[in-house]
């Protein structure tokens, strides 16, 4: 299974295939590339040139209004407080996915029968055609 079973595998097409396309590129054209827009080259231009770095006074002081960090640690454990409660009294709840054919010959009982199917007669039909192209008939038009 490791080796290269040519009767199985293509190694070898493989490998003159990838030498192909090597040899290919190296002879290759380069194509022609489009002109960049001035605004890309001068972003270009701008991003190449010398900038001064921020320093470590320049950095913004920590903001006042966020909330502390045992706040945020009693924020998450009355979460965990909650699901806990949650999942207790999902957990106390009967399940009731059981039972489904007792439950599926309960609907059956309890639901109307379809009306008996009844196969129109000729006369009926004609008549249908009738009055239904009798109202796609389109109105005259107004002059």
């Amino acid at each position: 299974m490791n080796g290269c079973r040519p009767k199985y595998s293509t190694c070898a097409a493989g490998a003159v295939a990838i030498a192909t396309l090597v040899a290919g590129q190296a002879r290759a054209e380069p194509t022609p590339q489009r002109s960049t827009p001035p605004a890309v080259a001068g972003a270009f231009s701008d991003a190449a040139k010398p900038a001064a770095l921020p320093s470590f006074a320049s950095i913004p002081p920590a903001p006042a209004d966020l909330r502390p960090f045992r706040a945020w640690r009693s924020a998450i454990a009355d979460l965990r407080r909650a699901g806990a409660e949650t999942a207790a009294a999902a957990a106390a709840e009967p399940w009731t996915l059981n039972d489904t054919q007792g439950f599926a010959d309960r609907a059956r009982a309890e639901a109307a029968p379809p009306p008996p199917m009844t196969t129109p007669a000729a006369g009926d039909t004609e008549a249908f055609i009738r009055e239904m192209l009798r109202r796609a008939t389109p109105p005259p038009r107004a002059h």
